[in-house]
Protein backbone atom coordinates (compact mmCIF):
# COMPACT_ATOMS: atom_id res chain seq x y z
CA UNK A 1 0.00 0.00 0.00
CA UNK A 2 1.22 3.51 -0.81
CA UNK A 3 2.25 5.89 1.93
CA UNK A 4 0.07 8.92 2.66
CA UNK A 5 1.99 11.90 1.23
CA UNK A 6 3.15 14.79 3.43
CA UNK A 7 1.38 17.98 2.32
CA UNK A 8 2.62 20.39 5.00
CA UNK A 9 4.51 22.62 2.56
CA UNK A 10 1.90 22.72 -0.20
CA UNK A 11 1.02 26.14 -1.64
CA UNK A 12 -2.66 25.34 -1.10
CA UNK A 13 -4.28 23.68 1.88
CA UNK A 14 -4.40 20.25 0.26
CA UNK A 15 -4.53 18.62 3.69
CA UNK A 16 -8.03 20.03 4.15
CA UNK A 17 -8.99 18.63 0.74
CA UNK A 18 -7.72 15.18 1.74
CA UNK A 19 -9.41 15.36 5.13
CA UNK A 20 -12.72 16.10 3.43
CA UNK A 21 -12.34 12.93 1.35
CA UNK A 22 -11.50 10.99 4.53
CA UNK A 23 -14.57 12.38 6.27
CA UNK A 24 -16.86 11.46 3.36
CA UNK A 25 -15.57 7.89 3.24
CA UNK A 26 -15.78 7.36 6.99
CA UNK A 27 -19.31 8.79 6.93
CA UNK A 28 -20.30 6.03 4.51
CA UNK A 29 -18.70 3.38 6.71
CA UNK A 30 -20.31 4.72 9.89
CA UNK A 31 -23.74 4.87 8.29
CA UNK A 32 -23.72 1.08 7.85
CA UNK A 33 -23.81 -0.25 11.39
CA UNK A 34 -22.33 -3.53 12.52
CA UNK A 35 -19.69 -5.77 11.02
CA UNK A 36 -19.19 -5.23 7.32
CA UNK A 37 -16.93 -6.20 4.44
CA UNK A 38 -15.65 -3.35 2.26
CA UNK A 39 -14.94 -4.60 -1.26
CA UNK A 40 -12.92 -2.17 -3.40
CA UNK A 41 -11.68 -2.43 -6.97
CA UNK A 42 -7.92 -3.02 -7.41
CA UNK A 43 -7.01 0.45 -8.70
CA UNK A 44 -9.09 2.18 -6.06
CA UNK A 45 -7.26 0.28 -3.33
CA UNK A 46 -4.05 2.14 -4.19
CA UNK A 47 -5.89 5.44 -4.45
CA UNK A 48 -7.52 5.12 -1.04
CA UNK A 49 -4.16 4.32 0.56
CA UNK A 50 -3.12 7.88 -0.38
CA UNK A 51 -6.04 9.26 1.61
CA UNK A 52 -6.23 7.30 4.85
CA UNK A 53 -4.76 4.35 6.73
CA UNK A 54 -6.66 1.09 6.44
CA UNK A 55 -6.51 0.81 10.23
CA UNK A 56 -8.99 3.71 10.37
CA UNK A 57 -11.54 1.56 8.54
CA UNK A 58 -10.96 -1.48 10.73
CA UNK A 59 -11.89 0.56 13.79
CA UNK A 60 -15.49 0.49 12.55
CA UNK A 61 -15.67 -3.28 12.20
CA UNK A 62 -14.66 -3.31 8.56
CA UNK A 63 -12.97 -6.15 6.69
CA UNK A 64 -11.20 -5.27 3.45
CA UNK A 65 -11.39 -7.27 0.23
CA UNK A 66 -10.33 -6.59 -3.36
CA UNK A 67 -13.03 -6.97 -6.00
CA UNK A 68 -12.40 -9.76 -8.49
CA UNK A 69 -14.26 -12.31 -10.60
CA UNK A 70 -13.94 -14.85 -7.78
CA UNK A 71 -16.69 -15.46 -5.19
CA UNK A 72 -16.53 -13.20 -2.14
CA UNK A 73 -14.94 -14.85 0.89
CA UNK A 74 -16.31 -13.28 4.07
CA UNK A 75 -18.63 -14.08 6.94
CA UNK A 76 -19.81 -10.49 7.35
CA UNK A 77 -23.59 -10.00 7.11
CA UNK A 78 -23.14 -6.69 5.27
CA UNK A 79 -21.15 -6.06 2.09
CA UNK A 80 -20.17 -2.61 0.87
CA UNK A 81 -18.87 -2.33 -2.69
CA UNK A 82 -16.76 0.75 -3.39
CA UNK A 83 -15.92 0.77 -7.09
CA UNK A 84 -15.25 3.09 -9.99
CA UNK A 85 -18.03 3.46 -12.55
CA UNK A 86 -16.77 0.79 -14.93
CA UNK A 87 -18.99 -1.73 -16.68
CA UNK A 88 -16.81 -4.79 -16.04
CA UNK A 89 -16.98 -4.24 -12.28
CA UNK A 90 -20.79 -4.48 -12.40
CA UNK A 91 -20.48 -8.04 -13.69
CA UNK A 92 -18.17 -8.92 -10.79
CA UNK A 93 -20.61 -7.46 -8.25
CA UNK A 94 -23.58 -9.25 -9.80
CA UNK A 95 -21.77 -12.59 -9.93
CA UNK A 96 -20.73 -12.37 -6.28
CA UNK A 97 -24.29 -11.60 -5.19
CA UNK A 98 -25.64 -14.49 -7.27
CA UNK A 99 -23.00 -16.81 -5.83
CA UNK A 100 -24.08 -15.86 -2.29
CA UNK A 101 -27.71 -16.56 -3.18
CA UNK A 102 -26.85 -19.95 -4.64
CA UNK A 103 -25.33 -20.85 -1.27
CA UNK A 104 -28.38 -19.60 0.63
CA UNK A 105 -26.46 -16.68 2.16
CA UNK A 106 -28.53 -13.69 3.25
CA UNK A 107 -26.56 -10.45 3.22
CA UNK A 108 -27.20 -6.73 3.06
CA UNK A 109 -25.55 -5.21 -0.03
CA UNK A 110 -24.46 -1.61 -0.60
CA UNK A 111 -22.82 -0.21 -3.72
CA UNK A 112 -21.05 3.16 -3.82
CA UNK A 113 -19.89 4.47 -7.18
CA UNK A 114 -16.66 6.49 -7.37
CA UNK A 115 -16.94 9.34 -8.15
CA UNK A 116 -20.55 9.16 -9.38
CA UNK A 117 -23.19 6.67 -10.52
CA UNK A 118 -23.85 6.28 -14.24
CA UNK A 119 -26.86 4.89 -16.07
CA UNK A 120 -24.90 2.32 -18.09
CA UNK A 121 -23.61 0.63 -14.92
CA UNK A 122 -27.03 0.51 -13.30
CA UNK A 123 -28.52 -0.92 -16.48
CA UNK A 124 -26.13 -3.88 -16.25
CA UNK A 125 -27.16 -4.44 -12.63
CA UNK A 126 -30.81 -4.42 -13.74
CA UNK A 127 -30.10 -6.89 -16.55
CA UNK A 128 -28.35 -9.16 -14.05
CA UNK A 129 -31.40 -8.84 -11.76
CA UNK A 130 -29.43 -7.64 -8.73
CA UNK A 131 -30.20 -3.90 -8.84
CA UNK A 132 -33.08 -4.18 -6.37
CA UNK A 133 -30.87 -6.03 -3.92
CA UNK A 134 -28.44 -3.11 -3.66
CA UNK A 135 -28.56 0.15 -1.75
CA UNK A 136 -26.79 2.51 -4.15
CA UNK A 137 -24.89 5.72 -3.41
CA UNK A 138 -21.87 7.77 -4.46
CA UNK A 139 -18.45 8.55 -3.02
CA UNK A 140 -17.47 11.84 -4.76
CA UNK A 141 -13.70 11.33 -4.87
CA UNK A 142 -12.60 13.57 -7.74
CA UNK A 143 -9.11 14.70 -6.72
CA UNK A 144 -6.34 12.85 -4.88
CA UNK A 145 -3.25 14.73 -3.62
CA UNK A 146 -0.15 12.82 -4.71
CA UNK A 147 2.38 15.41 -3.59
CA UNK A 148 2.60 19.01 -2.41
CA UNK A 149 2.11 20.27 -5.96
CA UNK A 150 0.35 17.38 -7.70
CA UNK A 151 -3.36 16.50 -7.73
CA UNK A 152 -4.61 13.49 -9.69
CA UNK A 153 -8.06 12.68 -11.02
CA UNK A 154 -6.98 9.03 -11.37
CA UNK A 155 -8.57 8.77 -14.82
CA UNK A 156 -6.24 6.19 -16.31
CA UNK A 157 -8.11 5.66 -19.58
CA UNK A 158 -9.46 9.13 -20.31
CA UNK A 159 -7.37 9.61 -23.47
CA UNK A 160 -8.47 6.25 -24.88
CA UNK A 161 -12.10 6.87 -23.91
CA UNK A 162 -12.24 10.34 -25.47
CA UNK A 163 -10.29 9.75 -28.69
CA UNK A 164 -11.07 6.12 -29.51
CA UNK A 165 -14.30 5.16 -27.77
CA UNK A 166 -16.04 8.54 -28.02
CA UNK A 167 -16.83 8.49 -24.28
CA UNK A 168 -16.36 12.04 -22.96
CA UNK A 169 -17.54 11.41 -19.39
CA UNK A 170 -13.99 12.07 -18.13
CA UNK A 171 -14.29 15.64 -19.46
CA UNK A 172 -17.25 16.14 -17.13
CA UNK A 173 -15.14 14.74 -14.27
CA UNK A 174 -12.40 17.29 -15.00
CA UNK A 175 -14.89 20.15 -14.82
CA UNK A 176 -16.45 18.77 -11.64
CA UNK A 177 -13.03 18.39 -9.99
CA UNK A 178 -12.12 22.00 -10.75
CA UNK A 179 -15.49 23.17 -9.46
CA UNK A 180 -14.87 21.22 -6.25
CA UNK A 181 -11.54 23.05 -5.92
CA UNK A 182 -13.43 26.32 -6.19
CA UNK A 183 -15.55 25.45 -3.16
CA UNK A 184 -12.32 25.03 -1.19
CA UNK A 185 -10.19 27.87 -2.58
CA UNK A 186 -12.56 30.34 -4.25
CA UNK A 187 -13.82 30.89 -7.79
CA UNK A 188 -10.95 30.75 -10.27
CA UNK A 189 -11.09 33.99 -12.32
CA UNK A 190 -9.05 32.83 -15.32
CA UNK A 191 -9.66 29.59 -17.21
CA UNK A 192 -7.53 28.96 -20.30
CA UNK A 193 -8.18 25.95 -22.55
CA UNK A 194 -6.45 24.51 -25.62
CA UNK A 195 -7.94 21.56 -27.45
CA UNK A 196 -11.46 20.27 -28.06
CA UNK A 197 -11.83 18.35 -24.78
CA UNK A 198 -10.30 21.14 -22.69
CA UNK A 199 -12.62 23.72 -24.25
CA UNK A 200 -15.58 21.46 -23.48
CA UNK A 201 -14.40 21.09 -19.87
CA UNK A 202 -14.19 24.89 -19.55
CA UNK A 203 -17.73 25.23 -20.91
CA UNK A 204 -19.03 22.61 -18.48
CA UNK A 205 -17.32 24.41 -15.63
CA UNK A 206 -19.09 27.63 -16.59
CA UNK A 207 -22.44 25.81 -16.48
CA UNK A 208 -21.61 24.32 -13.08
CA UNK A 209 -20.70 27.75 -11.73
CA UNK A 210 -24.13 29.02 -12.80
CA UNK A 211 -26.11 26.01 -11.56
CA UNK A 212 -24.21 25.56 -8.28
CA UNK A 213 -22.50 28.89 -7.49
CA UNK A 214 -19.76 29.16 -4.89
CA UNK A 215 -20.62 31.50 -2.02
CA UNK A 216 -17.95 34.18 -1.87
CA UNK A 217 -19.05 35.66 1.48
CA UNK A 218 -16.32 33.98 3.50
CA UNK A 219 -13.84 33.22 0.71
CA UNK A 220 -11.98 36.51 0.27
CA UNK A 221 -9.44 36.59 -2.56
CA UNK A 222 -9.33 33.36 -4.63
CA UNK A 223 -6.23 31.31 -3.85
CA UNK A 224 -5.98 30.04 -7.44
CA UNK A 225 -5.63 32.75 -10.08
CA UNK A 226 -5.46 30.74 -13.30
CA UNK A 227 -6.16 27.22 -14.52
CA UNK A 228 -4.68 26.08 -17.84
CA UNK A 229 -6.35 23.08 -19.49
CA UNK A 230 -4.46 21.21 -22.20
CA UNK A 231 -5.64 18.27 -24.26
CA UNK A 232 -3.16 15.40 -24.22
CA UNK A 233 -3.28 15.24 -28.02
CA UNK A 234 -2.09 18.87 -28.15
CA UNK A 235 1.16 17.77 -26.48
CA UNK A 236 1.99 14.08 -26.85
CA UNK A 237 5.73 14.60 -26.32
CA UNK A 238 5.93 15.86 -22.72
CA UNK A 239 5.08 12.51 -21.04
CA UNK A 240 8.01 10.96 -22.89
CA UNK A 241 10.50 13.62 -21.74
CA UNK A 242 11.42 11.52 -18.74
CA UNK A 243 14.01 8.90 -17.92
CA UNK A 244 11.16 6.79 -16.54
CA UNK A 245 10.56 5.28 -19.97
CA UNK A 246 11.95 2.05 -21.38
CA UNK A 247 14.58 3.73 -23.57
CA UNK A 248 15.34 6.26 -20.85
CA UNK A 249 16.05 3.52 -18.33
CA UNK A 250 18.30 1.75 -20.84
CA UNK A 251 20.14 5.04 -21.38
CA UNK A 252 20.63 5.46 -17.63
Amino acid sequence: MAQIPNLDNAALNLTALREQSQKELLSIIKSIRGKKCLVIDPKLAGTLSLILQTSALKEYGTELRILSADPLQTECPKVVYLVRSQLNFMKFVANQIKNDESKGLQREYHLYFVPRRIVACEKILEEEKVHQKLTIGEYPLYLVPLDEDVLSLELDYSLQECLIEGDTSSVWHVAKAIHKLEFAFGVIPNIRAKGVASTKAAELLNHMQLEDPVSMDNMGIPEIDTVILLDREVDMVTPMCSQLTYEGLLDE
